[in-house]
This record gives C-alpha cells, structure tokens and sequence, in this order.
C-alpha cells in the first residue's frame, strides 16, 4: 500500500512538473522598442544571409540637416546602438522615396540616400555609400548613374548578387532633360540598373525599360536564375499594371505584366509593387485600383519567374495600398498592406497559400492615411517576421518595430 501511494505521488508530482513547464502561448505580435529618436521616418528593414537584421532610417535635425543611421537587432529582440551612416544638407528627404541598406559579398553594406542636384522640386540624385567592415566606416557617397542630369533619379532597390557584388535598380529621369534639347526624344521615366562592386566601381548599368510610372517603388530579389525586378510601368493609353524583367545568363529578358489589371490611370498613383523568392518560388504583391476597385493582389510563381500564377485576392475591405511580402519556409506568404477600417487606417497582415487559401485578418496596428506615415516595411527570419513603420504623432514622427510569430497564422 505504501509503494502504490508513493508511486501515486511520484507520478503527481510529475505531472505537476511537466504541467508548469508547458509555455504559455506565444502572442502573435510583439512591439520592440525602437533605437531611434523623435522626428525619424522613412524605416526599412533588411536581413543578410548570415541572418543579421538592419534597421535603417532618416533623423531630420533641428538645423534641418539628415542623418542617416541604422541599427541591428540582438539576440534578445532589442537593437544596438545606432550607427550613422551619412549626414548632409540638401537631401531630398520623401515619404515614398526611402534609403535602404543592403549586405553584399563578405563584409559589405551598401546604402543610400538622395540629394538635391538642383533647386526644381524632382531634380536629386541617388547617393550610395558602402561599408566593408560590416559598417563600422563607410566610404564617400558616389552617384550609380552616369548622365549627369538635374532630374529625378530615385526609389532604389538593391540585391547582393552570387560573385559578391550587388544590384542596384532606380528610376531615371534623363530624358526628361535629353528631350529639352533634342525634339525627337521623348520625355518619359524610365527604370535603370547597374551592377557595383566593392569598390564602388560601376561594372554594367542596363537599360530595363524605357517607359514606366514616374513615382512607383521598385522591387528586387534574387531567383535561382538571377535577379527578378518588379516596377509599375506605363503604356501609350496609360495603362499602369505591375511588370517585371529577369537577369538570365547575363542578360536582361524583355519587359512583361505579372497579370494585365488594365488600370487606366492618368497620374502616378505612388504605390510599388513587392517581391520575395525561396527556392524556385516567386511572390509578388501589389495594389490596383482597376475600374475603380481597390484591390490588393498576390501572385506566385513556381519557375522562377518564368510564368506566374492567376492573381489572388487578399485583403478586400478598402485597402490602400502601400504593400509588403515574405515567402515562408512553408511556400506560403505573408502580406502586410494599409487599409481603411471603420473610418481608422490600419495596417493588416495576412497569410496567403499559393492555392489561394487564407489565413484570418492581423491588425497590427493603427496608422495613419497621410503621406507622412509612409511605407510599413517586412523582412522574415525563421518563422518570425519584424516589421517597421513611421507612426504620425500630434508633434512629430517616430518609428515603431514589431516581431510577428507566423506560426500562430493557420490557412484555411
């Protein structure tokens, strides 16, 4: 009797062990703590493959001079002391038109900024500066476009490519100039890349497409096959659909619609498409407003970027825009874009499988529909996506950071 009451109490006793460690479960969102002070915006988010994640963003300074400056997370979800970058006077300084910062080859960072080349509104050259010590110095700024032009030349993406340089993707203004002076060029925006070494030396600058929407980010990542570009361009009957350009053996393909929405718009309606890839998969998100429909669409792509799929619908309520992806480990990808809620602006996430199930809406957070909150940006390590966005004060603009735990977003 006295065995079978102690083995009673072992086992209860056990089980009350087994019992108190079973973690609580993990909340689905997390905010952390931003490293930056009052008056920053324009946050943006990279992770380099050896996993480290870097926090960029612009400090307007009481002399109305830039700072430039970034940070990385540590392995407790806080960020270290920030490091600057750069500072000047004269930046060209845009809710729509951010710096990035990019990991290329061993040690490498590059990053940019934009400065005014001239006193007209869009006259302002793309800036890049690199780092090869995993930026604890970084070098003079250079200019990545050789035409020399007073026009606009901005919304960079980068991508480090597999001889350990990088990518670097703008839009170019100069033949807004060229066609001042010469009657038979027209004046159009057109998309432009080079590749840059270490160095700073310019090794190719190409040609991608030369008609385009003049104020849309551009996007780029690295496929099996080379680097994918997505953009908005811009037809004769000003058809504004999301296209796309593959680096295949060297060379750039011909410009094609990830799906022909046919949005006929007369203006730019300032708003990029996003692009993430994972073995052979690509995902590409963007906002239309076709027929006068807000929608914000997902398409993938099981080739590389070869073909890509009928577009999904996500997020139909009254989206703005303003989007972001991730694919996840599963092929699966999470979304992140601005939507209007019950007369609040909020920005929404949502899982999305490549057969076209959904997981529930996340709120993240409140926002604001102003210009001055800009673009949430995403970057994805491990099942653990962080984000950052610029939150609109009654006084000032500040940066917030949060960690998202996509295991906690089931398809359904």
């Amino acid at each position: 009797m006295k065995h079978i009451l102690f083995f009673g109490l072992r086992t209860l006793f056990i089980l009350a062990i087994v019992s108190s460690c079973k973690s609580e479960p993990t909340e689905t969102i997390t905010f952390i703590t931003a490293p930056t002070e009052a008056n920053s915006s324009e946050p943006n988010l990279h992770k380099a493959d050896d996993g480290t994640i870097y926090l960029s963003w612009i400090k307007t300074n009481a002399d109305k001079s830039s700072t430039l400056s970034f940070s990385t997370l540590k392995d407790d979800n806080s960020w270290s002391t920030p490091k600057t970058i750069a500072n000047g006077t004269g930046w060209f300084v845009n809710w729509a038109d951010f710096p990035s910062i990019t990991s290329f080859g061993d040690n490498g960072l590059a990053a940019h900024y934009l400065d005014k080349s001239a006193d007209d509104t869009y006259a302002y050259n793309v800036k890049v500066t690199l780092s090869n010590d995993n930026g604890n110095t970084w070098e003079t700024a250079f200019i990545p476009h050789t035409d020399n032009t007073n026009t606009e030349h901005g919304f960079v993406s980068k991508v480090a490519t597999n001889d350990g340089n990088f990518l670097t993707v703008w839009l170019d203004g100069r033949q807004m100039a060229y066609a001042e002076k010469d009657s038979t060029i027209t004046k159009e925006m057109t998309i432009r890349s080079a590749i840059i070494d270490k160095n700073g030396t310019l090794l190719n600058e190409y040609l991608l497409d030369s008609r385009v929407c003049d104020c849309c980010q551009t996007d780029t990542a690295m496929t099996k096959n080379g680097a994918i570009v997505v953009y908005r361009d811009r037809s004769e009957e000003e058809i504004r659909d999301i296209y796309y350009v593959r680096q295949i053996d060297n060379k750039w393909t011909e410009p094609k619609p990830i799906y022909n929405d046919n949005w006929l718009i007369a203006g730019c309606p300032v708003n990029g498409a996003a692009v993430s890839t994972k073995e052979n998969i690509v995902a590409v998100v963007w906002f239309t407003m076709a027929n006068d429909i807000p929608k914000v669409k997902v398409s993938f792509s099981k080739d590389n970027g070869e073909t890509f799929a009928i577009p999904i619908n996500i997020g139909d309520i009254d989206p703005m825009g303003r989007v972001d992806i991730e694919v996840l480990e599963d092929g699966s990808a999470l979304i992140s874009w601005l939507d209007f809620i019950e007369d609040n602006t909020v920005i929404l996430l949502q899982k999305v499988g490549a057969d076209g199930t959904l997981s529930e809406l996340i709120t993240l957070t409140e926002s604001s529909e102003s210009r001055s909150s800009g673009f949430p940006r995403m970057v994805l390590k491990n099942d653990k996506a962080y984000l950052t966005w610029t939150n609109v004060g009654e006084e000032n603009l500040s940066i917030k950071t949060a960690v998202v735990h996509t295991s906690n977003l089931n398809l359904f």
